[in-house]
């Protein structure tokens, strides 16, 4: 009797095993043969949706001496490494022209995507949020440690003596715009500070090739937030993933 039921409870033990989730939102997902060996087997892979999807190997965003990560987001900053270099080369071309420059990176997604706190999107490792450029009131570069929300005029919404800093948020814009081996396909940021930047670059000639494919770009969400405190980045899949990824979100 006591054999029986510690074979029963075997038994019973091994199926919860079996059955119970991992965590992994790529798990239970049958990847096509050609993802499963060769040279793919061992890349980073976007799945799914922005909204509901996942990933594989995904790359960790780290320090430089041109960009920093978010307190909040150190454990959240995994992503496709199309979107992590390209995040690096941006910082660097924005402390190229302005030296001192530091690029405040928040949320990429989670290691092996899926949701993430706070954000509808972020799941397949092609989105990352990015904090504005600052200054104070005379101008002066500030250095950012999180999100400050700015109106269209430019000021901080909590009074604080910030000023959006129309210069060095241009040149990130410009960077993401010049920069085609991301495939960039959004950046997301509240309409009137669309229209402020777009404003700016207008009036400055050395400016004005890039405004056209930025305008493109811009756009504040139809659903969710405006994004008045930080940019919102999104690339496209992959090439060779678009088996398995979808660009856009899931309606």
């Amino acid at each position: 009797m006591m054999a029986r039921r510690a074979v029963v409870f075997a038994s019973m033990s091994l199926l919860c095993l079996l059955c119970a989730p991992t965590g992994r939102a790529h798990d239970a997902i049958e990847l096509p043969a050609r993802f499963r060996t060769g040279r793919l087997a061992m890349l980073s892979l976007s799945g799914g949706y922005p909204n509901e999807g996942w990933q594989k190997r995904g790359k960790r965003l780290r320090h430089t001496p041109e960009l920093s990560i978010r307190e909040a987001s150190h454990e959240r900053v995994y992503g496709h490494p199309a979107l992590v270099l390209m995040l690096g080369r941006s910082a660097r071309d924005v402390a190229k022209a302005a030296p001192g420059s530091i690029l405040l990176v928040g949320d990429l997604s989670a290691k092996e995507g899926g949701p993430l706190s706070g954000h509808r999107s972020h799941q397949s490792g092609r989105d990352a949020d990015v904090a504005f450029y600052v200054t104070d009131l005379h101008g002066k570069p500030v250095p950012s440690t999180d999100y400050v929300a700015f109106d269209g005029d430019g000021r901080a919404k909590d009074g604080r003596a910030l000023l959006f800093d129309d210069v060095r948020n241009w040149l990130l814009v410009e960077s993401w715009v010049r920069d085609r081996r991301a495939g960039l396909s959004h950046i997301f940021v509240s309409w009137p500070l669309r229209d402020r930047l777009l404003k700016f670059a207008r009036s400055q000639p050395r400016f004005a090739p890039y405004v056209l494919p930025a305008t493109a770009l811009l756009k504040q969400p139809e659903k969710g937030e405006a994004h008045d405190d930080h940019f919102h980045v999104r690339i496209t899949c992959p090439k060779e993933e678009e088996e398995i990824c979808r660009s856009e979100s899931k309606l």
